[in-house]
């Protein structure tokens, strides 16, 4: 059991994204309140823009947040975390 879920504490996953078919799951993770952190990095450029795409469009109709982290490395949360860069 995980107890930081069970106490309501906020979860970070990474996601090492693989391929398009993963895209969903990161989608899943941030509407069940999760923060991501994806890594595209073994993706062909074309994927991986296809992967955030699809993503950030998700979470943009969920009303959650997004921000690049990096060339590969993207964030995105639900609409309760803030953000903020300094």
């Amino acid at each position: 059991m995980d107890l930081g879920a069970a106490y309501g504490m906020p979860q970070v996953e990474v996601f090492h994204c693989r391929g398009f078919a993963d895209a969903q799951s990161i989608v899943l993770a941030v509407r069940e309140q999760r923060t991501v952190v994806l890594q595209l990095d073994q993706l062909q450029p074309v994927e991986a823009q296809r992967v955030v795409d699809f993503v950030s469009g998700a979470i943009h109709a969920l009303e959650g947040q997004s921000e690049r982290l990096g060339e590969t490395t993207f964030l995105f949360a639900p609409a309760d975390v803030r953000l903020s860069s300094t």
